[in-house]
């Protein structure tokens, strides 16, 4: 039998995380426009017929079995919208988080089934709420993070973007040593969140990289070294991993979650966890899709711009149409 071709799913045990938690406050201009209410971006339907939700799924199942994924969101709503969304799906596993407390609870609550399901397995997580122009570069590079995992000391290598340009509202990463003869992965030297206009000008020109927060990871090492910096978490997500499969899983998830504090995952962990890496990702024509005027502007490259002004509608397209030469 022939090896899979690099870039395609093979059937290694590995897990996928979608974190599709979020509330897309930037872009609800544009999604409250589109359906007549607020949508989180990652279950709008912004560039064809798929959600962004879906499109994440879809990219995930190029490199993991969807059985393997598991997908967070929030309480309500949003778990009502992931169901109907991931119909095609059945068998990835739907968490729902009872309140926003940062994204880094966020990532330990799906974290806590796969370590319950297969304690040792790499963990790929996905943000549900990115694009892509091309997929070929995108999945050999999370292939290179994933085979990067056993050399980076912290176990944990992060995805990081070419960049084009001195974005400012973007977090980048600094690149330091390599870590292997090919220089595919490197150790992440710091992070930079949002910088001034100089400092971003100063990045791009060092060719430092956006944080795409794409992650490859040894799941056990990071729940281990996440908890360790944070022991008010400790006690609370060890509880709540053991209560996984049984009939008081919902019911200490709630109870938890009344207590957590709020905590960010670039910001309160990775930003000061030692020995994370990064592998590059180029030529993928990536973007968070963050803003109107980022969107617009990823769209312009794609045969969906006009349509997605189509169903904004006439007068309501106008003022978003205006902001496509914002950027």
């Amino acid at each position: 039998m022939n090896a899979p071709a690099r870039g395609e799913r093979d059937d290694a045990p590995g897990w996928a995380i979608v974190l599709a938690a979020g509330e897309g406050q930037r872009l609800a201009r544009v999604t409250r426009a589109l359906y007549g209410h607020d949508v989180p971006k990652q279950f709008a339907a912004l560039d064809g017929d798929q959600t962004m939700l879906q499109q994440t799924m879809g990219r995930a199942a190029r490199i993991t079995s969807p059985e393997r994924a598991v997908v967070v969101v929030a309480a309500g709503e949003q778990a009502g919208l992931a169901r109907e969304q991931l119909a095609e799906h059945p068998r990835a596993r739907l968490v729902e988080q009872p309140r926003n407390v940062g994204t880094l609870a966020g990532l330990l609550l799906p974290l806590a089934h796969v370590l319950r399901a297969s304690p040792r397995a790499p963990v790929v997580v996905y943000p549900a709420d990115h694009h892509f122009r091309r997929l070929a570069p995108f999945v050999a590079a999370v292939h290179d993070a994933l085979d990067a995992v056993a050399q980076a000391p912290a176990r944990v290598v992060l995805v990081g973007a070419r960049a084009d340009r001195p974005a400012t509202d973007l977090g980048w990463i600094l690149r330091g040593q390599a870590l292997d003869a090919e220089a595919r992965a490197r150790a992440v030297e710091c992070f930079v969140e949002k910088p001034a206009p100089a400092s971003a000008a100063h990045l791009l020109a060092c060719g430092a990289l956006w944080n795409t927060l794409v992650i490859a990871m040894d799941g056990a090492a990071f729940w281990e070294s996440a908890l360790g910096a944070h022991p008010v978490l400790e006690s609370p997500f060890e509880r709540y991993r053991a209560s996984i499969g049984t009939s008081r899983e919902e019911a200490v998830r709630r109870e938890i979650y009344s207590d957590l504090p709020t905590l960010d995952l670039s910001r309160d962990f990775l930003a000061r966890r030692p020995g994370l890496a990064v592998v590059e990702l180029a030529d993928a024509g990536w973007s968070d899709c963050g803003t109107p005027e980022r969107l617009f502007e990823t769209l312009a490259h794609g045969p969906n711009l006009e349509r997605l002004l189509g169903r904004l509608g006439a007068g309501g397209a106008a003022p978003f149409a205006l902001e496509r030469g914002a950027d």
